[in-house]
């Protein structure tokens, strides 16, 4: 078992107690969207950011996305992390029928595979370059562009992060791991658009 300092957020009971099984650190679960409606849960989530940060593991489907979102807001005077499971289809062992997007949640996915992203996640920063911009990314043709959607799901998927992520969370995610070093390479291979 593997302890981190931060808390984890993640959406359901089935995923706090996966998390259980390798983590030994804070785990919250914010019942789905319920946490939108309790301030008492918001309220510590937000303690939790401001004082020794929280990872973000949410499904990587839409709804896990909007989640995701909503917590940066909450926390924005914080420190938060994204940690990111790889897109799997298929279907959790408990339920009878897959998900709306057919993809495994968190409770899915195997153990190692969620400690790798949440270690990932709260892992420094490579060296001391400074982060991607927004900028940089549009400049690689990876936003505004007619073929920018695919460009960047071709980025997003050479690194095992799902392809429905916003350009804000993937610069976040990839200025983190592999790093603005790597990253900046990898734009620059693209060419121009």
């Amino acid at each position: 078992m593997i302890r981190i300092k931060e808390a984890v957020v993640v959406e359901g009971k089935y995923d706090r107690m996966k998390l259980n099984t390798v983590l030994d650190a804070p785990i919250i679960e914010t019942g789905g969207f319920h946490v939108m409606k309790d301030h008492e849960l918001s309220r510590m989530i937000r303690n939790f950011a401001d004082t020794v940060g929280i990872v973000i593991l949410t499904d990587s489907d839409h709804a896990g996305h909007k989640l995701r979102s909503y917590l940066h807001e909450l926390c924005s005077t914080g420190r938060v992390y994204d940690a990111y499971i790889p897109v799997v289809p298929g279907k959790e062992a408990r339920k009878s029928h897959p998900g709306a997007e057919g993809i495994l949640g968190v409770e899915g996915i195997e153990a190692d595979i969620i400690l790798e992203a949440v270690l990932n996640a709260v892992s420094p920063c490579s060296g001391t370059d400074d982060p991607v911009t927004a900028s940089e990314w549009f400049s690689a043709g990876l936003s505004g562009c007619a073929n920018s959607a695919q460009r960047r799901a071709n980025v997003l998927r050479k690194h095992g992060l799902p392809s429905s992520l916003s350009n804000k969370q993937a610069l976040r995610y990839l200025n983190a791991v592999p790093g603005p070093a790597v990253l900046r390479e990898e734009l620059e291979q693209l060419g121009k658009y």
